[in-house]
C-alpha cells in the first residue's frame, strides 16, 4: 500500500510538472504577442480610469452629471463619435490586461514568491484579472449590441452573497481588511515612488521623468484613498450585517462629495484618478513587462 501511495504521489507530481512546463512553453512562444497585448491593456485601462476621473471632476466643478464607475464610463464612451469602435479596442485591451494579470498571478514572472506578501500580491493580480475580464466582456457586449446590463449596486449584492455564507460576516471582515491592506500598500508605494522599479524610462529628460513620477504618485495615491473608503465600508457592512453598506467606486466618490468641503475632496480624488489613467498610459509605454520570464 505504501508503494502504491508513493507511486500515486510521484505520478501526480509529474503531471503537475508537465502541466507547468506546457504552460511555460506556450507562454514563452507567445511572449511577444502577450507583451503587446498587455501594453494595449494598460492603455485601455488608462482610458477608462481617465473617463471616470473626468466625469467626477466635472461634478466637483459644478458642471453637472454624476460620478460613475468603470462600467458607467464605458457607457458614456459609447456616446462619443466612433464609440463602438473604441469599445471594441477597449474590450481587446482590457482582455489583454486581464491575461497579463493572470500570468502574474499564476506563473509569477516578477518573482513575488510564495511568502505571505508575495501570495497577497498574486491574489490581488488574480482578482484584477477576473474583474478586468468581466469589464472586457461588458465592453464587447456594449459594442456588439449597443446596450448592456450594467450591474447596479453590484457591491451590495456581492456583500449579501458573502453574508449569506457560513461565517459570512467573518469572511466579509477579512475582505474589508484585505482591501485596507491593499490601500495601505498603494499609499506606501505612492509615497516612496516604489513603482519606479517596474519602469524603464529611456530617452527622456530628467525633468520629464520627474513629472511622470509625480503623475504616478498622485494617481496611485487617489486609487489607494478610494480603496480605503471601499474597504472601510466593507468592514462597516460586516459589522452591521447589512449588505447595503458596501460601496464601489461610484458610491465612494459620491460619499466624498457629501463630506464637509466635499467638492474639494472630490475634486482632488477625481484629479488623482485622472492622473492614474494617465499613469496607465505611461506604463503602456515604459513598464517592464517580462512575459518571457514566466517560461
Amino acid at each position: 500500500m505504501a508503494d502504491l501511495k508513493n507511486m500515486g504521489q510521484e505520478v501526480a507530481s509529474e503531471v503537475k510538472r508537465g502541466a507547468r512546463r506546457g504552460a511555460q512553453a506556450v507562454t514563452g512562444h507567445a511572449a511577444p504577442g502577450l507583451d503587446l497585448l498587455a501594453r494595449v491593456g494598460y492603455a485601455s485601462k488608462g482610458v477608462v480610469y481617465s473617463a471616470v476621473g473626468l466625469l467626477a471632476l466635472g461634478v466637483a466643478l459644478g458642471q453637472g452629471g454624476a460620478t460613475t464607475d468603470m462600467q458607467g464610463a464605458l457607457l458614456r464612451l459609447q456616446d462619443i463619435p466612433g464609440g463602438s469602435l473604441l469599445l471594441w479596442v477597449l474590450a481587446a485591451g482590457l482582455l489583454g490586461y486581464a491575461t497579463w494579470q493572470l500570468i502574474r498571478a499564476l506563473l509569477d514572472p516578477e518573482h513575488q514568491g510564495t511568502g505571505p506578501k508575495g501570495l497577497g500580491k498574486r491574489a490581488g493580480y488574480l482578482l484584477s484579472g477576473v474583474a478586468n475580464t468581466g469589464l472586457a466582456l461588458f465592453s464587447a457586449r456594449l459594442a456588439l449590441l449597443g446596450t448592456a446590463t450594467r450591474q447596479q449596486n453590484s457591491e451590495d449584492r456581492a456583500a449579501a452573497a458573502v453574508l449569506n455564507l457560513p461565517a459570512g460576516r467573518l469572511l466579509l471582515t477579512a475582505i474589508g481588511l484585505f482591501l485596507l491592506g491593499v490601500a495601505a500598500y498603494q499609499l506606501y508605494v505612492a509615497y516612496g515612488a516604489k513603482f519606479m522599479k517596474r519602469m524603464a524610462f529611456h530617452d527622456i529628460s530628467e525633468r520629464l521623468r520627474g513629472v511622470l513620477v509625480k503623475i504616478g504618485q498622485m494617481g496611485i495615491t487617489a486609487r489607494g484613498l478610494l480603496m480605503l473608503v471601499i474597504g472601510s465600508f466593507a468592514l462597516l457592512a460586516a459589522w452591521r450585517g447589512r449588505a447595503r453598506e458596501a460601496v464601489g467606486v461610484s458610491e465612494a466618490l459620491t460619499w466624498l462629495r457629501d463630506q464637509p468641503a466635499g467638492n474639494v475632496l472630490l475634486g482632488a480624488v477625481a484629479l488623482g484618478t485622472l492622473c492614474y489613467g494617465l499613469w496607465c498610459g505611461v506604463q503602456a509605454l515604459y513598464r517592464r513587462i517580462r512575459v518571457e520570464d514566466a517560461a
